[in-house]
């Protein structure tokens, strides 16, 4: 095939050089020939004339050399290709419906392909990023994935992974950015120094960290992200060497980075570990707290020649040490495991099946256009029986018209390409913002060589699969076709059951997308109206005070501001009340921590609850119901004894026992990181809410009050008004700024923000496939469609004779509506069994939807035969519209 391929290249340059080659190649064979012939003794014209005789005639012989040579075969096909330019030409409505039919499907394979490319094919943004790993902690019995490598871990790890060239850790702050404006919160990197040098990202401006920054007591050094120094110091390229003030300390800014995905979070600003005040807090406790601090990320570059295998055994057996030799810090029974996983794999492990499972729609979409334009082919091949049966009798081979037919599908294939590509690149952005939400990578989607490669091929595959179908089923019998031609032509049984074929696969594997569309929107239906314990409107804003740890730095003082936030904020005008907590609903929750119920131990793995920080007002504020007891008030005091409200979940835990009156106790962390029980008593139960997603069912979790939540935690406000919530949003800065200016007050939003943000993925997801499901629905009835039409024009005599021997129009009407309805529901029968195989799919996509649903079941099937049904309408009316007596002069 190259081979050809290259002879046709270089004839294409070359054609005229190469003719002549032949023939003067030829001409010097013959001049041999001849004077061999005059040194024997015959006369020089003799010579010449029995020379030429014998040699064949230059005509015959250079068609062989062409031949052999290869070069008839491009002759033939440039022939084809203007001979099926004309033809198409001749028919514009039936280029113009395949055009556009495969320019949708192939533009949908190309925009995903383009996805996919950026996504998983493409290497990441870092230097040899095969050789990357990451290291992770993981308790999968208690349902805890990903918990944080501790300090001392590090420090292990960093000892017994010999395979690694380089060990670095990273984890994430938020401190108070000062002196820039108004105080807002940076997202802050903190990492090891050598943690740009193993990515392999170099500066835009100055330097990264050397090991000097990572000395405990060096002088606070930062790194600017590209975007943080656009938007802060307008891209200032004098920043390097530039002063800052974060929260209490200054801090000198010493390079900042190129513009490249972040990982793995997006931060503002980085700083070295030695930087970081918790970190440093937390390093001398972590020789006796072999878990303090368990927030790092860790990752590591491997030596040459080293196995991904060889560095999960080694950090395997770590893992497996440190719940062997520490029992109080390890949860005995939470299956604590330390695992060695790939960067590529773990960058892109979330996105990969829902991108999967996106082109296999497209993949069947195009499926749907090609089977759709095969049929519009065998229609018009049908209208064509004459003149193919013409050339073949003029002494065209079958196989000479088999590849003028494919020719001219490919014709169509290569400008529904075209028209693709444009279609591509709009689409390919839509579905990159849509992957980007599953994976930190930036998702490239330009039309670059390898997508123009795709295309291209799919754009030939295309054509042979749907120009094979009129190519195969073209009449074989001249003798019939010349007779047929004459009149009206028929068409025969396989190429009638063959387009029937091609009808009910549309149908099938419509259906099939139809119905996974239909299950996305009933799961939407379902998150949209899902109860989530709170009263979800508009009238509630929410805010973030990003607390200044240096200022609020015991639990009194940080009580002492809150307090003073509360008054100011219940003394605004349109307030009807006023609350704070550590964690708005629909924004997560602290975590979980194992708890005990007095009287009631259960002598098998804890169960574990999530505790939440509140103020008095809180379920006011939200409207959540309380079930018994009562709600914090002034008797709980910092120096009362600890009480908590609990949720039903969590009442859950007492076996139908009265919560109320009892006690419980939680494992929670001293300063030193060391555990420390506490117990509480509950005093009320309060109805179960959402805390982390409208997805997940709520979490068992009681509440403390804010006199007893101590310090450390992070405080959210949040506002009931009677007025617009976010016109208040300078009046709550205003408040909290006249307690202490160098507090951030951020993230304002409406609860009904936050629950339509929680709607955005599951909302795209719903418009994408069912964008895909109603365009192979469109294209799968104007298939059903045009073979009905050309049933009905090849049975036109037929229906005449049918009315003249006194068949009604309304009994026509309805064979012909029946024929159709006949491919519909044998398709939705078979398409039945796709949908179920499609729907198990996504079913790790659906909320409180089954794969089998059944009213979306019935409910799509009967869109899709009333809309088969109707697609068939046109052609049935316009069979009722045959003249009898006009059907019967032609007969």
């Amino acid at each position: 095939m190259f081979k050809r391929l290259r002879q046709g290249l270089r004839f294409l340059r070359d054609g005229d050089r190469l003719q002549d080659d032949i023939r003067r190649e030829m001409e010097f064979h013959v001049q041999m020939e001849a004077e061999r012939r005059r040194a024997a003794g015959v006369p020089p014209d003799e010579a010449r004339r029995t020379a030429l005789r014998d040699f064949g005639g230059f005509g015959a012989v250079q068609e062989q050399v062409r031949d052999v040579r290869g070069l008839n075969f491009w002759d033939h096909l440039a022939q084809d290709l203007r001979f099926g330019w004309r033809t198409l030409r001749r028919s514009p409505g039936y280029a113009f419906a395949a055009v556009l039919t495969l320019g949708l499907g192939i533009g949908a394979n190309t925009a995903m392909f383009s996805v996919i490319n950026g996504a998983l094919l493409h290497p990441l943004p870092y230097r040899d990023s095969a050789q990357l790993i990451r290291v992770r902690n993981d308790a999968p019995l208690v349902n805890q994935s990903d918990v944080g490598v501790s300090i001392a871990e590090a420090r292990d790890l960093r000892r017994d992974l010999t395979g690694l060239e380089s060990f670095v850790e990273y984890h994430q702050m938020h401190f108070v950015l000062l002196n820039q404006g108004e105080p807002h919160r940076v997202n802050t990197g903190v990492v090891s120094s050598q943690f740009f040098d193993v990515f392999g990202i170099k500066p835009a401006l100055g330097r990264t960290f050397v090991p000097s920054d990572d000395v405990l007591g060096a002088e606070p050094v930062l790194i600017l992200s590209h975007a943080f120094w656009q938007k802060q110091f307008g891209g200032d390229a004098n920043v390097v060497g530039k002063v800052v003030q974060m929260n209490d300390r200054a801090h000198t800014i010493v390079g900042v980075l190129p513009a490249i995905g972040q990982y793995p979070n997006d931060n503002d600003v980085y700083m070295p570990t030695s930087a970081c005040p918790f970190r440093a807090d937390a390093e001398p406790d972590s020789h006796t707290n072999h878990r303090r601090f368990a927030a790092l990320l860790a990752f590591g570059r491997m030596k040459p020649g080293v196995t991904l295998a060889e560095i999960n055994a080694a950090a395997q057996a770590d893992g497996q040490k440190w719940s062997r030799e520490d029992t109080v810090h390890y949860r005995p029974g939470s299956g604590f495991k330390t695992t060695a996983v790939s960067i590529d794999e773990e960058i892109t492990h979330d996105a990969r099946p829902i991108m999967f499972t996106l082109i296999g729609t497209t993949a069947l979409v195009l499926l749907i256009a090609c089977a759709n334009v095969a049929n519009l082919a065998l229609s018009r091949t049908l209208r064509r029986d004459r003149e193919l049966a013409l050339r073949s009798a003029l002494g065209a081979s079958r196989g000479r018209l088999t590849r003028q037919l494919v020719t001219e599908s490919l014709i169509l294939a290569v400008l529904g390409g075209a028209i693709g590509l444009a279609i591509a690149s709009p689409t390919a952005r839509l579905l990159a913002a849509f992957a980007s939400r599953f994976t930190p990578r930036i998702i490239e989607t330009s039309i670059d060589g390898v997508t123009l490669g795709f295309t291209l091929a799919v754009a030939l595959v295309t054509g042979l699969v749907f120009g094979t179908a009129p190519a195969l089923s073209a009449r074989r019998t001249v003798v019939t076709a010349l007779k047929d031609g004459g009149g009206q032509s028929s068409d025969a049984p396989v190429r009638q059951r063959l387009r029937s074929a091609l009808v009910v696969a549309q149908v099938t594997v419509a259906f099939a997308l139809v119905v996974g569309a239909g299950l996305f929107l009933q799961s939407l239906h379902r998150l949209a109206t899902v109860d989530l314990g709170f009263k979800n409107d508009d009238h509630v804003l929410t805010a973030q005070l990003h607390g200044n740890f240096s200022h609020q730095q015991t639990a009194e003082d940080l009580l002492q501001f809150l307090t003073g936030v509360l008054a100011g904020l219940k003394a605004m005008p349109g307030v009807q009340a006023a609350a704070i907590s550590n964690a708005i609903p629909l924004t997560g929750a602290p975590g979980a921590l194992p708890v005990t119920i007095r009287a009631h131990a259960d002598p098998r793995l804890p169960p574990t609850v999530d505790g939440n920080i509140i103020s008095s007002e809180y379920f006011d504020v939200l409207g959540t119901p309380l079930v018994r007891g009562r709600t914090f008030d002034s008797r709980d005091t910092p120096t009362s004894a600890p009480v908590a409200i609990i949720n039903q979940s969590m009442a859950k835990l007492w076996d139908q026992r009265d919560p109320i009156g009892d006690e419980f106790t939680v494992q929670i962390s001293d300063p030193h990181g060391q555990p420390k029980p506490l117990t509480m008593q509950v005093v009320g139960i309060v109805t179960d809410m959402k805390q982390y997603s409208i997805e997940q069912e709520p979490l068992q979790q009681f509440y403390v009050p804010m006199s007893q939540g101590g310090s450390g935690w992070g405080p959210q406000v949040l506002l009931r008004t009677t007025r617009d919530p976010l016109s208040l949003a300078g009046a709550v800065k205003t408040v909290v700024h006249q307690l202490d200016n160098e507090i951030p007050v951020e993230d304002m939003q409406t609860l009904e923000d936050l629950r339509q943000r929680q709607l955005r993925d599951p909302k795209l997801a719903a418009v994408l496939l069912g964008s895909f499901a109603g365009l192979a629905l469109l294209i799968t009835l104007a298939g059903i469609a045009a073979v009905i039409a050309t049933s009905v024009s090849q049975r036109t005599r037929e229906f005449g004779v049918r009315m003249a021997l006194g068949a009604s129009r309304s009994s026509v009407l309805t064979m012909v509506l029946g024929q159709g309805a006949r491919l519909v529901a044998v398709g939705l029968v078979l398409g039945a069994a796709s949908a179920v195989g499609l729907s198990r799919v996504l079913a790790r996509y659906l909320f409180d939807t089954a794969p089998t649903e059944p009213l979306v079941y019935l409910a799509v099937a009967g869109v899709v035969f009333a809309a088969g049904t109707l697609a068939c309408l046109a052609p049935a009316r316009r069979a009722t519209r045959v003249d009898p007596l006009r059907a019967l002069r032609a007969e």
